[in-house]
């Protein structure tokens, strides 16, 4: 027997993305496994996936350190009979997309919208039309602003802030559960009133703290600002705007309290170019990467956190460098 899982990532446009697949194609939530999953930990889920698996993959990418990996996972399933629809709007390099083509993906990359875009227009066979489906084009439009950085629409915020609200294994209960609400047509009910409103006190608490760890550098024409952003509200894309404003600087790197990755976000910089260098990916606008710090700055960091700023910062300026400079990443 043939199983689906949907891989999807944990921000809100993997839950709306996903929810969206469910909808247009009218597959049963109670049919379908949801994984949600950071990019870093594909490759993992893929190898716990075996037998005749139909695996849907919703706003996740490849990154150079792990596309190797992917391709030999993507040719086992499909040598076993599985089957793979992958939807994402990230930039990828053109031989990342023949080499998983040639081992049997059916890739749908449109980094023109967001990833519940991606869906809406080719899920269920729709070949590029977006969905007649009312309800779904009100979810890609408030996705979309949110992910996408143009917050034009007044539900993208409050979206954007309830579905990171909680982290861990109860925030994947919690996707779950917006998932299936939205999966049956609700944007917006009450209970994410109080969501909202939780998520705001423990946002401003956030700020402070990331806010204490702040530090400012300029790199090849470029002014750059650092913080270490715990656990918790605020989530880095808030985080990152803010301090763009607010410091006047032209990107922030957003440290993880854990050292495990960075967040890259800016207004006028291609940043996921430097997430490439690092070993991560994501589009121009908002891009990230695991880090993997060697044993000596894990060790240190227990006394002196201030340490994984160091090395983010050497890791950064290396990447800017072998780029070429700064100004080759002005868009």
């Amino acid at each position: 027997m043939t199983k689906t899982y949907l891989v999807t990532h944990t921000d809100l446009d993997g839950v709306s993305s996903a929810a969206i697949y469910l909808r247009l194609t009218k597959k049963k939530l109670d049919e379908v496994h949801i994984i949600f999953a950071e990019p870093h930990h594909l490759v993992k889920v893929l190898k716990g996936l075996h037998g005749r698996s139909h695996i849907v993959i919703t706003d996740l990418g490849p990154n150079k350190d792990n596309i190797q990996s992917l391709s030999r996972e993507v040719e086992r399933i499909h040598r076993h009979g599985g089957k793979i629809e992958w939807y994402d709007h990230h930039i990828w390099p053109e031989d990342w997309k023949r080499e998983l083509i040639e081992k049997g993906a059916e890739l749908y990359i449109d980094p023109s919208t967001c990833a519940a875009g991606v869906v809406a227009k080719y899920a269920a066979g729709r070949a590029g039309k977006i969905s007649e489906d009312k309800f779904v084009e009100e979810l890609v439009k408030a996705t979309c602003a949110a992910d996408l950085w143009r917050w034009d629409n007044p539900l993208a915020p409050k979206l954007y802030r309830v579905a990171g609200r909680f982290k861990g294994p109860r925030g994947d209960e919690w996707r779950r559960y917006m998932l299936e609400r939205m999966v049956n047509g609700e944007l917006w009910w009450d209970e994410l009133n109080d969501a909202l409103l939780d998520y705001i006190r423990r946002e401003f608490k956030g700020f402070q703290e990331a806010l204490s760890t702040l530090q400012i550098e300029n790199i090849n024409n470029c002014r750059i600002a650092y913080v270490v952003r715990a656990n918790g509200p605020p989530s880095a894309g808030i985080l990152g705007s803010t301090l763009l404003g607010r410091y006047k600087v032209d990107i922030t790197v957003i440290i993880r309290a854990e050292g495990n990755g960075i967040s890259l976000r800016s207004q006028n910089i291609d940043v996921s170019k430097i997430a490439r260098e690092i070993g991560g990916g994501g589009h121009p606008r908002a891009a990230g990467a695991a880090l993997n710090m060697p044993l000596v700055y894990k060790l240190v960091s227990i006394l002196w956190p201030k340490i994984r700023l160091r090395y983010v910062k050497k890791l950064v300026k290396k990447a800017i460098e072998e780029i070429g400079g700064c100004p080759q990443l002005q868009e």
